[in-house]
């Protein structure tokens, strides 16, 4: 997956159908990690009450197993050479069934005038499994990704279609439409530029796109954007959007995503660049 700030022309169209299986960007590849992610310096904390810690969530391109996750699997390096593991590795925010692609690493990482985090590795023997498969399976320690810096702004990383089992006991589901899009950042997520929840100016800039059969693109407009206020009255703070579609043609499969520059932010504070996501 990979970040493109470039416009993409398509045909508006609203179709008659819905998605039932899942559309992925591609047949399930083996585990990766997406990104890794500063979101916050000496801002967040464990539940063990260890307080004034940095936060880099990382994200894979599989489900991880909850069970699997230990602080000894994750290492992060810094760029003096030192190595350390975080105080508490946890699949919050994202802690729905359907959210599990996410471990945020809390720890004393770095510090933006001083010594940086660089890079995350996966030492451990985690579980996990692709998005449309359901069978938990071991995934070799080496998995590495650089640490993208406290300073820039979120990027999508990751779509995928839900399906009705997937949303089976999502009290965050769209409530309108006929299908929904899952779109997964590099952290966490509010409103450019006040951290307020997002709103309209949002959902009318997020595009869907979708192949058929045929070999036409269609643009698609969100009806809703959904998944908001997972652990807050005012605000998601989580990485991850539902886009709440309507009906799509038979056979349409989602291909790309885009949204406009400077409307959600980082825990940070960083707007977002203009972004597409897309194979």
């Amino acid at each position: 997956m990979k970040r493109i700030a470039s416009a993409f022309v398509g045909f508006v169209l609203l179709g008659a159908g819905v998605v039932s299986a899942p559309s992925s960007f591609a047949a399930p590849e083996p585990p990766t990690i997406l990104s890794a992610s500063w979101g916050l310096n000496n801002g967040t904390g464990c539940p063990n009450g260890v307080k004034g810690l940095d936060n880099i969530p990382t994200t894979f391109n599989w489900f991880i197993q909850t069970s699997s996750i230990d602080v000894t699997d994750f290492v992060i390096t810094r760029d003096d050479g030192t190595t350390t593991n975080p105080v508490c590795a946890l699949q919050f925010p994202p802690n729905e069934r359907n959210e599990h692609q996410t471990v945020n690493l809390i720890g004393d990482f770095g510090d933006p005038a001083g010594v940086r985090p660089v890079t995350v590795t996966v030492v451990g023997e985690l579980q996990g499994h692709p998005i449309t498969q359901k069978r938990w399976r071991a995934i070799a320690p080496g998995l590495s990704h650089s640490v993208d810096q406290i300073e820039g702004g979120p990027y999508m990383v990751d779509s995928w279609m839900l399906t009705k089992a997937d949303l089976k006991g999502d009290r965050n589901r769209c409530t309108v439409g006929k299908n929904s899009a899952r779109v997964v950042w590099s952290n966490g997520l509010t409103a450019y530029p006040d951290g307020s929840e997002i709103g309209t100016s949002v959902v009318n800039s997020y595009r869907a796109y979708f192949a058929l059969p045929s070999g036409k693109v269609i643009r698609v407009k969100p009806l809703a954007v959904a998944d908001l206020a997972d652990h807050s009255k005012t605000a998601n703070d989580d990485n991850m959007h539902d886009l709440c579609l309507p009906a799509l043609p038979k056979g349409a499969v989602l291909n790309a995503v885009t949204i406009g520059a400077n409307q959600i932010q980082d825990p940070n504070g960083d707007p977002n660049e203009k972004q597409k996501l897309t194979r």
